[in-house]
């Protein structure tokens, strides 16, 4: 009798046990989603039999042809040799020639997504990273079009602290020669792009004997992204949108925090030895907010091409142009998002988050050289280079 007493009370305390684990593991599993919403890449969230379209087309997936808006004109030899070198550098990406204003050549190699098999294609939409300066950078021009700003604006009747220093103008800030030095500062918590301005600005120092001399400072065009919203009194999304996503009819860009799960868009992945997909990038929702103007747009090359085309060649901007594209320029290094130190052609270069990214446009916007990758490690100057090669090779003889 007591031993079939005491088997009860056994049993009684262990299914006691194992609901308490089992609420235990319930607790558990939901805080690891709530955390996962926040920094898990959404590509994985990506079921296996979905197809990867941009959902802006409704379900149906877009040509390539109708979704460039560039005729196509591919011409053998230069996508042969385009896509010999990028399998010499284990390339991860989407890479495209333009010629005459026509795409002569168009290579996609790697994984998109490596754990769902997802190929990179012509329309995937990458991280630009820094090519997003010279989209910002745009923005402040059609600002100068418009007479509500000149390129001598001291930036202090914007950011009150600077008053004190006239020649910290708009165009030192496109030029990044302003002399800001930025003190290291984790991603702040989100909560507006005013908040986030301010928080980068109060971490900035004016360096006098630095002034006039390049120096790689994001922060600087952080700052024109919060003058745009405080002229236009608009969020600089809004405005993007409007400017390019809208009057251009790119299908294939987007706002980093406004990934969707059924968007064509690729991981960016770290190489971990001989694996290019070995590690794969979080990146959380404050992480792409603090990018603001910076780094925080996924496109297809193709759409990046038509937003850079759109600027120079007088599509988005008038005589503001003129002012800052002005390659080959004695002494002048970097303007408008651009590096300018080769003849006839600006440069730029992206890197970060997994993705490598980098350009050539002819300034009037009929050649272009576009690489974007979603691996990061060795190679990226053999990236740069490339685009560097093929643009002498193919693009500057006429």
């Amino acid at each position: 009798m007591r031993r079939a007493q005491h088997q009860k009370r056994h049993m009684q305390k262990v299914r006691l046990r194992l609901v308490v684990l089992a609420l235990a593991a319930i607790c558990l599993v939901g805080a690891g989603f709530a955390l996962g919403r926040v920094t898990a890449p959404k590509t994985e969230k990506v079921p296996a039999q979905v197809n990867r379209s941009n959902s802006s087309s409704k379900g149906k997936r877009v040509s390539a042809k109708a979704a460039s808006a560039v005729p196509r004109a591919i011409a053998p030899n230069i996508e042969r040799t385009l896509k010999t070198k990028l399998q010499a550098q284990n390339f991860s990406g989407t890479a495209i020639v333009i010629k005459d204003d026509k795409l002569v050549a168009s290579v996609s190699l790697g994984q998109a997504s490596a754990k769902r098999h997802f190929a990179n294609r012509e329309d995937t939409m990458f991280e630009i990273d820094s090519l997003q300066k010279s989209l910002t950078a745009g923005l402040v021009m059609r600002l100068i079009d418009a007479g509500k700003l000149k390129l001598t604006t001291p930036i202090g009747a914007y950011y009150p602290r600077f008053k004190g220093v006239p020649q910290l103008t708009v165009g030192a800030l496109l030029q990044m020669h302003s002399g800001l030095k930025q003190a290291p500062m984790a991603p702040p918590h989100y909560q507006s792009d005013a908040q986030l301005v301010d928080d980068v600005y109060k971490h900035l120092t004016f360096v006098p004997k630095q002034f006039g001399t390049w120096a790689y400072t994001p922060a600087n065009y952080v700052l024109l992204a919060g003058i745009v919203e405080k002229i236009s009194g608009q969020p600089y999304e809004t405005l993007f949108k409007q400017v390019y996503i809208d009057r251009l009819h790119l299908k294939q860009t987007v706002m980093a925090y406004r990934l969707a799960p059924t968007m064509n868009y690729a991981s960016g992945y770290i190489l971990q030895g001989a694996n290019p997909y070995a590690i794969q990038q979080l990146t959380s929702s404050d992480q792409m907010h603090a990018e603001l103007g910076t780094g925080q747009v996924y496109m297809s090359a193709l759409d990046f091409y038509r937003a850079t085309r759109s600027l120079v060649t007088g599509t988005l901007l008038k005589a503001s142009r003129k002012q800052v594209y002005r390659p080959g320029t004695p002494n002048l290094l970097y303007d408008g998002g651009f590096y300018q130190n080769v003849p006839g052609f600006l440069r730029a270069n992206g890197s970060g988050y997994g993705y490598m990214t980098t350009m050539q446009l002819s300034v009037d916007g009929k050649d272009a050289v576009v690489i974007l990758g979603n691996v990061q490690g060795h190679g990226r100057t053999a990236i740069i280079d490339l685009a560097g090669q093929l643009r002498q090779q193919f693009l500057t003889a006429k």
